[in-house]
Parts: structure tokens; C-alpha cells; sequence
């Protein structure tokens, strides 16, 4: 039974932890809504330049990011948790002032790339958290980060829309910077690393970083599972570029666009955040995969009603929806990656997720630019649910074939 005082501490931890990460998603997802508005402001007002630069910004920064989050989650394993998500706070704080300032698409861009490596607030808050929290705690720890995120990228973009209507969308980027501030000195005086995690720093020092990640990419199931979740965020991304657009041409009274365009994204990442500690629950009872597998054949289905979307209202709807199921796969998701790597590693496994997410959200922005050009926005919802339906297939035939870790051990004897 634990100490009064540990269970004290690993609460306040996680509690903290989870308030600054709400904070820091908001802040980013404030300014990201309203960069095709931003670039058109600088500018660029073809609808092809605009997907072009916005689809470009998008994958700059993630590609970026997918180079530096695996490395700094192998630094994270052997130097401490919090020190890294200080330092992605920080770096983020000061990227969003600079963008504020910025007068071209090029030093956005410039800026943008280097936000991708610099900051990384989630994954660094997932390895924090998995060190500091009960093994019969841990995935109620991460489904509660995963929470946070979508909470943020709800209110984010609504936030954003409401403060570019009524001030200036540069205006944004200065409240968005002051609003992470606040998660920054959260974590800096209110968290705290256990002693298990310094000894755990140690053990980790002995092995080199480079064979510490050969080594996670020896597990056939933790390659399995990055592999979809890149597939998964690939497809998701595909309509960053996209919905602005959409939303802009369904949208009768223009000064009232981005404010409606936030809103439909944030309804989407509300009920994401509804759903991880919903659905998120139900996993562990129905299992990790079989929850994966559910929510991304629901999450197929959902595109094709918004591709015949008429109306802002109905967009939203189906957004909502589509968010509820889309939002149960990441909690299952980041818990099986955490169970497969052994715990000074978690932050480089959950780093190497996490990059593989980024290179997903690298290529969708540019792919769904490309498409913009060639076909008509609707025809790019029932592309994006003809591969979320091959991910979903891919994933139900590997099923049978990969057995997690814990299965393997508790399996009963063959006779």
C-alpha cells in the first residue's frame, strides 16, 4: 500500500502536469487555426498559394519535429522528464512571440521549423507522467494527457477564431505565447521527479542512444504500432489544408469566418476529449487493439457524410462525431507502446511514436495541398476515408498475428 504523502505527490504531478498541457495545446492550436487567414493577411490570396503555404507551414514544422522528438525523448530517459518539458514550454513561448512579429509567409515558415525542433509538449508530458505515476495508475495517467490535448485543441481554435475576429489575427500569437507562460511556471515550481526516476536516468546513461532506439525497433508489435499510428495522423492531416478552405466557401458572413472555423474545429477536439476518457476507460476492459480497431472503422464511415456536407452546422455535426471516435484510437494507442518498452526507455519509445505521428502530419498537409489542385475538396473526404479504411483493415489483419507482451506471459501452457 502506498504512503499517504507518494500518493499526494504522483497526483499533484500528474494534476499539474495535465493543467500545463491543456494550456500549451491551447495556446498552439489559438495561432495554428489561423494561419491560411495569417498567410492571406501577408499577402497571398490565391486559394492555391494559400492551400500551397498552409499545407507547406504544416509540414515543415512536423518534419522537423519528427527528426528532434525521438532525440529528445532519448535525453528525456537519461537526464529527467521535467527538464524536457520545461525547455519544449519554454521554446514555445518564445516561437509564438516571434511569429507575432513575423511580416512573410518565409519567416513564418523559418519560425515554424523551428518551433518543430524546439518544442513537443505531449510527448515530453507523456514520459513524465509515466514515470511518476503507479503501474496500476498508468494508463488512466496518459488517458488523462491525452485529455488534456484534446481540451486544448478544442477551446484552442475557438479561442483563436473569437481574439483574430476582435483584435488582429498577430494579436493571437501574443495572448496564445502568454497563455503557455503560465503552464511554463506551472511545471517549473510545482512538479517533481521521484527518486525512481533519477535511478532510472542512471541505468539508462549505461546503454548509448543510438542502441537504446535500435533496440525499440527490434519489437516487431512497437513497429507495428508506429507504423499505424504515421498512417493514421498521415490521413488526418491530409485535410489541414483542406477544411479552412471548405469552411471559407460554406460560410455566408465573412467576418464571422474565423470564428466559425474555430469552432469547427474545436467541437471536433471537444468531443476527442470526451471520448479519451470515455472510451479510453472502456479499453481497458475491451482490450487495447480491439478499441483501436472499433474506432477507426467508425472514424472510416464518418468521411462520407462530411464530404456531402451543405452547411457549416452540418460540418460541425459530423466533425463532432467523427472526433468521438477518432479520439479513442490515440489513448489505446499510446498505452500499448508504453507497455511494450521497459521503463527507462518510455520516453524514447513514446518519442519514436511520436515522430512517427509527425511524419504523418508532414506528408498529409502537402498531399492534401496537392490534391486541392487536382480534384475538389469534397472528393478529398472519400480519398481520406478509402486509406483510413485500408489502415483499419491492415490493422484487423495484423490482430491475429502479433500478441502483445503481457499476453505472451500470461498464455496458458500449450498440452
Amino acid at each position: 500500500m502506498q504512503a499517504k504523502g507518494t500518493t499526494l505527490s504522483w497526483q499533484r504531478n500528474l494534476w499539474a502536469t495535465v493543467a500545463a498541457e491543456i494550456l500549451a495545446i491551447l495556446g498552439f492550436q489559438a495561432s495554428f487555426i489561423l494561419i491560411p487567414y495569417y498567410i492571406q493577411q501577408m499577402g497571398i490570396t490565391r486559394a492555391a498559394e494559400v492551400a500551397t503555404w498552409t499545407g507547406a507551414y504544416q509540414s515543415v514544422g512536423a518534419i522537423s519535429f519528427a527528426v528532434f522528438t525521438p532525440i529528445w525523448g532519448t535525453l528525456g530517459d537519461r537526464y529527467g522528464r521535467k527538464i524536457m518539458l520545461v525547455r519544449a514550454m519554454a521554446a514555445t513561448v518564445l516561437v509564438l512571440i516571434l511569429m507575432g512579429l513575423a511580416r512573410t509567409p518565409a519567416q513564418l515558415m523559418l519560425l515554424r521549423v523551428v518551433q518543430g525542433c524546439l518544442t513537443g509538449t505531449p510527448a515530453a508530458a507523456s514520459a513524465l507522467v509515466a514515470t511518476t505515476l503507479p503501474k496500476d495508475r498508468l494508463a488512466y495517467g496518459l488517458g488523462l494527457v491525452q485529455t488534456a490535448v484534446f481540451v486544448g485543441s478544442s477551446l484552442g481554435p475557438m479561442m483563436g477564431g473569437y481574439i483574430g475576429d476582435a483584435l488582429s489575427y498577430r494579436s493571437t500569437f501574443f495572448v496564445s505565447a502568454g497563455i503557455v507562460l503560465v503552464g511554463f511556471v506551472l511545471i517549473l515550481f510545482w512538479v517533481n521527479e521521484p527518486p525512481e526516476s533519477h535511478a532510472m536516468a542512471l541505468h539508462a546513461r549505461k546503454e548509448s542512444p543510438l542502441r537504446a532506439l535500435r533496440g525499440l525497433l527490434g519489437s516487431p508489435y512497437l513497429v507495428l504500432l508506429i507504423g499505424v499510428n504515421l498512417a493514421i495522423n498521415l490521413t488526418v492531416s491530409m485535410l489541414g489544408p483542406v477544411l479552412p478552405i471548405l469552411i471559407q466557401r460554406l460560410v455566408a458572413q465573412t467576418e464571422r469566418l474565423a470564428s466559425t472555423a474555430g469552432t469547427i474545429s474545436g467541437v471536433a477536439a471537444l468531443a476527442s476529449a470526451v471520448s479519451a476518457l470515455v472510451i479510453g476507460r472502456l479499453s481497458d476492459r475491451l482490450g487495447y487493439r480491439a478499441t483501436l480497431l472499433a474506432c477507426a472503422a467508425v472514424t472510416t464511415l464518418l468521411y462520407f457524410p462530411l464530404a456531402f456536407s451543405r452547411t457549416p452546422f452540418t460540418l460541425g455535426l459530423f466533425q463532432a462525431l467523427q472526433g468521438f471516435f477518432r479520439g479513442g484510437i490515440a489513448p489505446s494507442t499510446s498505452a500499448l507502446v508504453v507497455e511494450q518498452a521497459s521503463p527507462e526507455k518510455a520516453g524514447a519509445a513514446l518519442g519514436l511514436n511520436t515522430s512517427a505521428a509527425s511524419v504523418g502530419f508532414a506528408v498529409g498537409p502537402l498531399l492534401g495541398a496537392a490534391l486541392v489542385n487536382a480534384t475538389s475538396t469534397r472528393n478529398i473526404f472519400i480519398l481520406s476515408a478509402l486509406f483510413f479504411g485500408a489502415i483499419t483493415l491492415a490493422i484487423a489483419l495484423a490482430n491475429g498475428r502479433y500478441k502483445t507482451r503481457y499476453a505472451l506471459l500470461h498464455e496458458p501452457p500449450i498440452a
